[in-house]
C-alpha cells in the first residue's frame, strides 16, 4: 500500500489555483472498540484495511456496520505551495462526524452529513513527498459514541433494528462526496453569493475573502457578468477593499439592462466572475478568482397560486429520496444523479421535492440548465429528536445547506420540516425563518409538509423578503 499513489486530476485557472482530487486508491478499516484515537491508527494505514471506494459508504465494504471507521489515502500534492500559498483539503461531505490527519497532525474535522468543509493543511503537508491522509468517520447508532446517538443527529429516515421496513432508509455513513487537495493563494475568495432581482436588473454580490497572512492586505474586487453559454462579458464592477486577516465580506452590484429570465422552458443562465486582487505589506501580491452561476427569476405565492415570473403556474411536483443502486446514497456511474431528473421533466413535471435530504451539487447544476424547480430540505427537516444540541445542529445543517445552495435558480423552495408534530423540534423551526432569511431573502419558506402540528396560529409559508409566516390554507 505504500507505493500506491493517486492518479492526480489537476485543472488550473490563470491565478494558479491547482486542484487535486484524491479520488483512489483509499483503505477503511473498523474501529468498533473506538480505540483508533487512542492508539494512533492516524499514523499508519491498518494491515487489515480494505480497498475501498471514495466517493462511497462504509457498507460498501462492510455491509453490516456501523459505529466508528478509518479511511487512509496516500498521495503526494501536485506541486509545491509557494510561501504566500495554502494547501486545503475540500471535502464534499463525509456522513456524519469527520476527524482528520494529515502525516499524524489533526488539521480539523466537521459534524453534518451532506455539506462540504474545508481544512488548512499547510502545516502539516510535505511537499514532494508521499502524504498520508487518515480520517475517522463517525456512522452513529442507537447506543452513545463520544456522546453522540444516531437519533439526535440530523439524519434523514436512517434506522437501525429489526423494524427496518420499507420505507425506511439504512443507517449508511462514510466519505459520501469527492476529496480534493487545493493549492490557493493566502488572501482568496471563499464564496461568492449572486441575487439577481429580475425587475431592476441589479445582481447584489456578497464576496467573502479569506486572508492568511498575518496582516492586511490592500487591494480591489472586481465583479464581471455575462451569459453562461457565450462567456461575453456583458458589464462589471470594481471595488477598493482592505482585507484583514481572517474572513471579510464586500458587496456590490452589477446591473443588467432588460435581463433575460430564467423559466422552466427557457433556462437562461448568468456567470458571476469575482477576482480579488491584494498586495500584502510585505510586497506579496496575491490574485484569485471564483465564479458562479445565477438566473433572474422570481418564484411566490400570491393568493394562494403559485407565480413564476409573475406568471401564475400549477406546481406539478414528485419527491426524491435521492436513492441509488448499490451504495443508495452514492451511484456507481455519476449519470444516474441526473438520469431521474431528466426523466421527470420528461414526464411533465416542472419540480422536485427532495425530502429531508439535500440534493448533490451537480444535480442542482443539471437542474439550473433544463429548467427544473427544486424543493429542498436539509437532514435535519424528519426525525430528529430532542436533545440539548437539537437546535444548534438543525441550525448547522440549514445553514450549511442554504451557503452551499442559494446561488441555484432551479432552488424555488426551502423547506423547513417534514411530517412533523408540535414539539420542541416543530417550534424551534418556527423560529428559524429569522436564520434563513439572514442568509437568503429571495425564496419562498414552507414550514412544514403535511403540517402535522396543526397549529393555525401560525402560518405555513414566508414568500420572498417576508420575515413573517403567512397562511396558506386553514384544517
Amino acid at each position: 500500500m505504500g507505493n500506491d499513489i493517486d492518479q492526480t486530476t489537476i485543472i488550473s485557472t490563470p491565478c494558479t489555483v491547482s486542484v487535486q482530487t484524491l479520488d483512489r486508491p483509499w483503505h477503511l478499516e473498523t474501529d468498533p472498540q473506538n480505540i483508533g484515537r487512542e492508539d494512533r491508527w492516524f499514523d499508519a494505514v491498518r494491515p487489515n484495511a480494505q480497498e475501498a471506494p471514495v466517493p462511497g459508504i462504509i457498507q460498501q465494504v462492510f455491509p453490516d456496520y456501523h459505529g466508528v471507521a478509518w479511511y487512509w489515502h496516500l498521495f503526494r500534492p501536485a506541486r509545491e505551495a509557494s510561501a504566500h500559498e495554502r494547501y486545503v483539503l475540500r471535502f464534499g461531505a463525509v456522513d456524519y462526524l469527520a476527524e482528520v490527519w494529515v502525516n499524524g497532525v489533526c488539521v480539523g474535522g466537521h459534524e453534518g452529513g451532506e455539506t462540504p468543509f474545508e481544512l488548512d493543511g499547510t502545516q502539516a503537508l510535505r511537499p514532494d513527498q508521499d502524504n498520508l491522509l487518515a480520517v475517522r468517520v463517525l456512522n452513529p447508532t442507537q447506543e452513545p459514541i463520544d456522546g453522540i446517538v444516531l437519533e439526535e443527529t440530523p439524519r434523514d429516515h436512517k434506522w437501525l433494528g429489526e423494524d427496518c421496513r420499507p420505507g425506511r432508509m439504512f443507517n449508511y455513513g462514510g466519505i459520501v462526496l469527492p476529496v480534493e487537495v487545493l493549492v490557493v493563494p493566502a488572501v482568496r475568495i471563499l464564496d461568492v453569493y449572486a441575487n439577481p432581482d429580475m425587475k431592476s436588473g441589479n445582481i447584489d454580490t456578497a464576496i467573502t475573502v479569506r486572508n492568511d497572512e498575518n496582516a492586511p492586505a490592500a487591494g480591489q474586487i472586481t465583479v464581471a457578468v455575462g451569459p453562461d453559454r457565450t462567456g461575453e462579458v456583458l458589464e462589471t464592477a470594481a471595488i477598493e477593499a482592505t482585507f484583514a486577516p481572517g474572513e471579510t465580506v464586500h458587496c456590490l452590484s452589477v446591473t443588467i439592462a432588460g435581463p433575460h429570465l430564467w423559466d422552466l422552458d427557457d433556462p437562461y443562465l448568468y456567470r458571476v466572475v469575482a477576482t480579488v486582487e491584494a498586495a500584502g505589506e510585505d510586497g506579496a501580491s496575491f490574485a484569485h478568482q471564483h465564479s458562479v452561476r445565477c438566473g433572474f427569476r422570481d418564484f411566490r405565492v400570491v393568493d394562494g397560486y403559485f407565480r413564476l415570473n409573475d406568471r401564475r403556474i400549477f406546481l406539478k411536483s414528485t419527491h426524491t429520496g435521492n436513492h441509488f443502486p448499490l451504495g443508495m446514497v452514492v451511484p456507481p456511474t455519476p449519470d444516474l444523479m441526473r438520469r431521474d431528473l431528466l426523466y421527470a421533466k420528461a414526464s411533465g413535471f416542472n419540480t422536485v421535492r427532495f425530502i429531508a435530504k439535500a440534493a448533490w451539487p451537480e444535480q442542482l447544476d443539471y437542474c439550473d440548465e433544463i429548467g427544473l424547480m427544486i424543493h429542498e430540505e436539509s437532514l435535519a427537516s424528519w426525525n430528529l429528536e430532542d436533545s440539548p444540541k437539537m437546535a444548534e445542529r438543525y441550525d448547522l445543517s440549514y445553514r450549511e445547506m442554504i451557503l452551499r445552495d442559494r446561488n441555484h435558480p432551479c432552488v424555488t423552495i426551502w423547506g423547513l420540516l417534514n411530517e412533523t408534530k408540535d414539539g420542541p423540534v416543530f417550534r424551534h423551526a418556527v423560529t428559524a425563518l429569522s436564520l434563513v432569511r439572514s442568509l437568503d431573502e429571495s425564496r419562498v419558506v414552507l414550514l412544514g409538509s403535511g403540517r402535522w402540528d396543526r397549529d393555525q396560529t401560525i402560518g405555513s409559508i414566508s414568500n420572498p423578503g417576508s420575515h413573517e409566516w403567512e397562511p396558506t390554507w386553514r384544517w
